[in-house]
Order: C-alpha cells, then structure tokens, then sequence
C-alpha cells in the first residue's frame, strides 16, 4: 500500500479498480462504499451488499473508517473494525491511527450453511 501526500484538505479517499470496467480515484469528506455480490435467495438470484465501509469525521475532529459486514440471516450488520485517526494532533505521545478490530466469535461473525 503506497501513502500519498494529500492533495488538499480532503478527510478520505478512496481507489477503485473495477477490472475491464473501469478505474475511479477521488479524495473526499464523507464517503460510503457498498459491495454487493450476486447470492440466491429461495429459487432467484439477487445482488446483496455484503460489506459497507463508512467513513466520517466525529465531532472530537478524528476520523472514522468502519467496516461492516453483512448477512441476510443476521437481524443486524456486525462492525468487525474502526480505525480512527487524528490529523490534527501534533505531538508523538498519542498514536496518530488507531485500530479497533472486533474478535469475532461463535456468537458474532459466523458463515451461514446454504440451504
């Protein structure tokens, strides 16, 4: 992964690379990105979005990225990771990005049985 100076004041931003369709670059102050695939539900095919990344300023000024998965089966989407940053700190005794990966465990993330 290469790091890029910023451009500008731009909170975000994000590169896609869609194969034959296309390349998209942009730097933003908000993003969604959803990511469907293509799954059957009884006797049809339909697209689902499976995975949301959310990005957003907070109102302490860091930023955000989660990850969000998602499943037909499940009664709400599960957030397996935040990341947050702080571009405005200056000093070295606060880490600049942060992780935040949630375990995920029998009772959280699990691969559904097809039927």
């Amino acid at each position: 992964m290469d790091l890029m100076a910023p451009p500008d004041r731009r909170k975000f931003q994000v590169r896609c690379d869609a194969g034959s369709s296309g390349r998209f670059e942009v730097g933003t102050d908000t993003l969604s990105v959803r990511v469907g695939q293509r799954m059957r539900a009884g006797k049809e095919e339909e697209m689902w979005d499976s995975i949301q990344i959310l990005c957003k300023e907070r109102s302490d000024g860091s930023l955000t990225v989660e990850v969000i998965v998602c499943h037909p089966d499940w009664e709400e989407a599960k957030t397996i990771a935040a990341i947050h940053s702080r571009p405005q700190a200056d000093g070295t005794a606060t880490p600049s990005l942060e992780c935040d990966l949630r375990a995920s465990g029998p009772d959280e993330l699990q691969r559904a049985s097809g039927a």
